[in-house]
């Protein structure tokens, strides 16, 4: 049974994507060109690659039922050296398929998909894809509406659609106030 991701992992998870911000220099997506700059091939991998990342599971559904692949795409080619990146890593996990299981990523079973990949991870090749990827089928996940709704997630935005607070309930604080402190106080 998959373990479920505690908002702290959540959170872990993002701030590992920040620090991959830096090679993601993000427009408005519905401003970039709808062009597809993977080959057919390409893609395939990314779906299989996705999926194995974030399977279907229960109620969840797989990373690309809920559009990471177009999503990816659609990130990637807003850089060139993010695109260049997502397309050899993809390259790189067919090759590896090709070499240790003679067929593609995609036609594997998916204990052999996570070997392909774990490997990739391992092998840091191309260097500084598998975090990308990884961190790119995250977030196309877990920010789709869709996601959010069954994980339970209760977005908050804008003033008008601000959804309603709990009230705030003192005796919750009541075991951490009994806790030493895990700060010390320093005078400035």
């Amino acid at each position: 049974m998959r373990e479920k991701i505690g908002r702290r992992r959540f959170v872990a998870g993002s701030i590992r994507l920040a620090a991959v911000a830096h090679l993601i220099h993000l427009e408005r997506l519905e401003a970039i060109a709808h062009t597809a700059p993977l080959s057919g091939p390409e893609r395939r991998t990314l779906r299989a690659a996705a999926n194995a990342i974030v399977p279907a599971h229960g109620r969840m559904p797989a990373a690309s039922t809920v559009g990471a692949v177009s999503y990816i795409e659609k990130v990637a080619s807003s850089d060139q050296k993010l695109n260049d990146l997502v397309a050899s890593g993809l390259r790189e996990i067919d090759a590896r398929a090709s070499t240790a299981h003679a067929a593609r990523f995609d036609a594997l079973t998916i204990d052999r998909q996570t070997d392909v990949l774990l490997h990739v991870e391992k092998a840091d090749a191309p260097a500084g894809f598998f975090p990308v990827l990884r961190d790119l089928v995250y977030e196309a996940y877990y920010t789709h509406p869709r996601v959010m709704k069954l994980v339970g997630y209760d977005f908050r935005s804008g003033r008008s659609r601000t959804a309603r607070l709990e009230p705030f309930d003192a005796a919750r604080l009541s075991r951490v106030r009994t806790m030493t402190p895990f700060y010390r106080d320093v005078k400035s």
